[in-house]
């Protein structure tokens, strides 16, 4: 993959505090990179350096080819989109007259109004006053806003904040299409990590300010194998039975961390003998569960 936006020693303070410490960030295109951390990690930081909408006080950045300065962002900025925190709009216009002045504003041909408002659902709403609006409808306004001209590069700060599941579901398949068959670029942050899981290619893991994670979520996943899960009819005695492995009882199952192939055979005949094996799961632990693992053990997951 190409890279569309690198980033290099990027330094950001406040009062002192630094809130962003990253060596080095890639976003490759095509790809879809879920940005998670826990409130005050740099999340929004970062993508408001991305934007220009912050100066950081050390730090190169190359956007599309060209090394970022204050005398071009502005040129770079008509060619991405964005939705940071909240849609900004004016409410006593109609959703078509909100684009209107967004395509003045970037040189965006306005031809694309009507497919970016079909491409959210919002096309039967198109000349409504944006105050009659619900929040959901305000949330899809906000991400036409930030898709129409197909910018190649799209950063959505929460997009989903608002949406019920119809929506959030509809966004889900709009931004995926929008990668394969448009090989837009999507930096998305979401506190819905379950969210995050099903639509990622790649994640990047914040925690006070620096990188601790940044790579597939495929690799993620490899460096996090899945737990065993055993039902049986007496979970006490197996506990006993395999003392040898690490396992605890959770519930009314038996669970063995990380087991290998070896590990599984051995486990099945040891049991064998003393309890009868109901059944036996591969589970995965969800990204919630491995996010809050590694951002409280802090540091690095890769050395």
């Amino acid at each position: 993959m190409s890279k569309l936006l690198t980033i290099d020693h990027l330094i950001k303070t406040y009062g002192g505090k630094k809130v962003l410490d990253i060596d080095h960030f890639d976003l490759p295109s095509g790809a879809i990179y879920g940005l998670i951390g826990p409130n005050g990690a740099g999340k929004s930081t970062l993508m408001k350096a991305i934007l220009g909408l912050i100066e950081p006080e050390v730090g190169d950045m190359m956007l599309f080819g060209e090394k970022v300065v204050p005398k071009n962002q502005k040129m770079l900025n008509r060619k991405l989109g964005a939705l940071i925190e909240r849609p900004a709009y004016y409410d006593h216009l109609t959703g078509y007259e909100n684009l209107s002045i967004l395509c003045t504003l970037k040189g965006i041909d306005k031809k694309h109004i009507l497919p970016a408002l079909e491409a959210v659902g919002l096309e039967t709403k198109a000349n409504e006053k944006v105050r009659t609006y619900s929040l959901g409808m305000k949330q899809r306004l906000g991400i036409a806003m930030a898709i129409i001209g197909e910018p190649k590069l799209l950063i959505l700060d929460e997009p989903i904040n608002g949406l019920d599941p119809v929506g959030t579901l509809d966004m889900r398949h709009l931004f995926q299409r929008l990668a394969v068959e448009k090989n837009t670029t999507i930096l998305i942050s979401s506190h819905i990590l379950d969210e995050v899981e099903k639509i990622a290619t790649h994640i990047a893991m914040l925690q006070k300010g620096h990188l601790i994670y940044d790579g597939t979520l495929e690799n993620y996943r490899r460096l996090h194998p899945p737990i065993l899960s055993i039902r049986t009819s007496d979970n006490e005695k197996a506990a006993e039975v395999l003392s040898s492995l690490e396992c605890k009882i959770r519930s009314d199952r038996l669970i063995l961390n990380h087991p290998t192939d070896r590990d599984v055979a051995k486990t099945v005949r040891a049991l064998s003998p003393y309890v009868d094996i109901y059944r036996i799961e591969e589970e995965r632990e969800s990204l919630e569960a491995l996010f809050i693992q590694d951002t409280q053990r802090g540091g690095a997951v890769i050395d």
